[in-house]
């Protein structure tokens, strides 16, 4: 009985998430008069395609091409910045590694609307406002940040014997953090590579504010179907079943790097 009442509620909580998805997905799946239509039906419809055939043949797929592009770049300077400063963090590197590393949360916990003004100001001093560099720096800032306190924890496992016993051998220390340091903390890493994909992929306030109408991000575009008279339901959902796809997906794909990466000792 025990079993059966985990069951039912970790189902109940699933079916909570899950429905508004599902309602989503045969929304996108309808015409407009479909979505409309009085009663509404959750079933008994043909569906239709179409509305994901109108984005595919306008601008979305540029829209997607940004999101991809903002994502990739941000994630790439975050591990690029971040791993190294991870490995330098370790309390036996550096005597004040805890004071940064409160640095680095405390600017994780700065509530971004904070940053807006400021981010705004600097690139438009640099002329960059409107491009996918902003965007991909704006949200670089913020990955980092995940980036180095994810990773930090699998850095410090990594026991101190093998690095010194490496050092010995004639390895330097680009050597050892290359070759002996990020193999043993790829879990983490592959974990915090995800978070930070996420991050951007799915941020709107920063991409809403930076960008321009041809660089827009797939949040942005999203929210762009919903006008202040004509609200287009029907591309508005498909959209929104385009953006989370390869979210979901990646989620799934690296569950295993995500859970293993955030358990304590998992990477020792």
């Amino acid at each position: 009985m025990k079993r059966v009442a985990i069951y039912a509620v970790a189902l109940t909580v699933l079916l909570a998430f899950v429905a508004p998805l599902v309602w989503l997905a045969v929304i996108s799946l309808k015409t407009r008069a479909q979505i409309y239509a009085d009663p509404s039906t959750f079933l008994g419809f043909d569906p239709t395609l179409d509305n994901y055939r109108s984005l595919l043949t306008g601008r979305f797929p540029v829209f997607i091409g940004n999101s991809l592009v903002a994502a990739m770049a941000s994630t790439a300077l975050a591990l690029a910045i971040g791993l190294p400063a991870a490995y330098a963090l370790v309390g036996r590197r550096l005597r004040a590694g805890g004071l940064v590393r409160s640095g680095v949360l405390l600017f994780r916990m700065i509530p971004p609307i904070a940053l807006l003004l400021p981010y705004y100001l600097l690139f438009r001093t640099a002329g960059l406002l409107g491009s996918l560099a902003a965007v991909s720096v704006a949200h670089f800032a913020f990955s980092i940040a995940i980036v180095t306190w994810m990773t930090r924890a699998g850095f410090e496992a990594v026991p101190g014997e093998i690095e010194e016993a490496a050092r010995i051998d004639g390895a330097s220390p680009l050597r050892v953090f290359l070759l002996i340091a990020i193999p043993i903390t790829r879990a983490p890493i592959a974990a915090s590579a995800i978070f930070a994909l996420l991050t951007s992929w799915n941020e709107f306030l920063f991409a809403a504010t930076l960008s321009s109408p041809r660089t827009q991000t797939i949040p942005v575009a999203v929210a762009g179907f919903a006008g202040d008279v004509y609200v287009s339901w029907g591309e508005l959902a498909a959209a929104t079943v385009i953006g989370l796809v390869p979210a979901l997906g990646l989620a799934a794909l690296g569950q295993r790097w995500l859970l293993s990466g955030m358990a304590p000792g998992a990477f020792k």
